[in-house]
């Protein structure tokens, strides 16, 4: 029996590692990073319609044959081809859309996550998009696959396919190689080296100003203030953030997060996540984090602008539930 519909969670992600090594001849940058999975995510729904039976007056994008209508209620994102999860679609479909017969496909995204924060929002929305356009395509292709069409799209969907995979495993039945897929992952070249990894275990409170940063400005800015060198060996490190020092430099607000944090958290490290501005308290003592996560959740709700979430990041869902 064919499927017609699906939804997905589409999980964000933290780096808890992000160095730049280098300019590429294409202009993208090499990195070594590690990426993990957390609980927080956007909800992404795809369902087949037949020609004609989709009555909605939405955005639509047309697809060589196909006709894909997007429903969201956050204002912030885009509804055109500059939207990551429509882009992942016709990225799919460029592949072999002789698979998908149905002329109209309708997507929602329940947007719970913050935009151009630097935890691979847009990029987890591409990755349930793709993973579950594949789905009801009667998964022709795996997993590996997957990924390396999903570099096409950006830079972190390689990651995020293969995160969410693991995080939507249970929905994705037909998906050959998901026995692959895990939370954590080392990631080099400019994303599509996704190497699995055990996870480390942290409890989380994120923290977002309430601005948005562009990450092609903050990795064009490494060009200009130069690439750490203090790793020549190319140890795989943990806890450091190379583009911290554009964005810090460069946006008042996530820099004054990040020292308010520092000075007013018992965390064990805080560091920016991606090109920011998230900010991330990372701890292994369960009531320090509680007890941290309230004083955060109270400055938040004095500062409309502010905003606090707890979560886990390498942990099962039955500790997940202990936050």
């Amino acid at each position: 029996m064919s499927m017609n519909e699906i939804k997905l969670n589409a999980h964000a992600k933290l780096n808890l590692s992000l160095e730049v090594v280098g300019r590429r001849e294409d202009g993208y940058h090499n990195i070594v990073s590690l990426m993990q999975g957390i609980g927080l995510h956007d909800v992404v729904t795809i369902k087949k319609c037949a020609k004609n039976g989709t009555k909605y007056n939405l955005p639509h994008c047309r697809m060589y044959l196909h006709d894909v209508y997007l429903c969201t209620d956050e204002k912030t994102i885009p509804t055109d081809m500059n939207n990551l999860a429509l882009k992942g679609i016709k990225t799919l479909l460029k592949w072999d859309d002789t698979r998908f017969p149905e002329a109209e496909l309708f997507v929602e995204i329940d947007k719970r996550l913050p935009v151009a924060a630097g935890i691979a929002g847009g990029s987890g929305n591409a990755a349930a998009a793709m993973l579950g356009l594949n789905e009801l395509m009667g998964a022709p292709w795996s997993l590996r696959d997957l990924m390396k069409i999903g570099a096409e799209v950006g830079a972190d969907v390689p990651f995020s396919i293969f995160m969410n995979a693991y995080r939507n495993k249970d929905v994705l039945t037909g998906l050959a190689g998901i026995a692959e897929a895990s939370d954590a992952a080392w990631i080099t070249g400019i994303g599509e080296i996704v190497e699995p990894a055990e996870a480390v275990s942290r409890y989380v409170i994120m923290a977002n100003p309430g601005i948005a940063v562009s990450t092609a400005d903050a990795y064009k800015a490494i060009d200009d203030i130069g690439y750490d060198d203090t790793n020549p060996n190319g140890t795989r490190r943990l806890f450091v953030n190379d583009l911290e020092r554009y964005t810090l430099a460069s946006y008042r607000h996530a820099a004054v997060l990040k020292g308010l944090m520092e000075d007013m958290l018992c965390a064990d490290e805080v560091l920016m996540s991606g090109s920011g501005p998230t900010i991330a308290a990372y701890y292994t003592d369960r009531e320090r984090f509680a007890e941290d996560a309230k004083c955060m959740e109270a400055l938040a709700s004095s500062d409309p602008k502010l905003r606090v979430w707890r979560t886990i990041t390498g942990m099962t869902q039955e500790e997940a539930l202990l936050i």
